[in-house]
């Protein structure tokens, strides 16, 4: 279960970094968001076309999770 869920308003930068990875704000986790960052990425690499802001955007979207994620324990 999240360390989120009814213990610290989820601020709306944190939301948007879920939505980019596709996860739900109210449930995630660090392992989530890892597992769903690495599937992403390895889904990108395989596309002809690799877009590099995306890829950044993901990472960053990724970092903002982890760390809010420990701050919140």
């Amino acid at each position: 279960m999240s360390n989120v869920k009814n213990r610290h308003p989820i601020p709306p930068e944190i939301r948007r970094a879920c939505l980019m990875l596709g996860l739900k704000a109210e449930d995630v986790t660090a392992e989530a968001v890892m597992r769903t960052w690495e599937q992403k990425l390895l889904a990108d690499e395989h596309a002809e076309e690799t877009d590099v802001n995306m890829a950044w955007f993901m990472n960053a979207a990724k970092d903002a999770l982890v760390i809010w994620l420990d701050a919140t324990k």
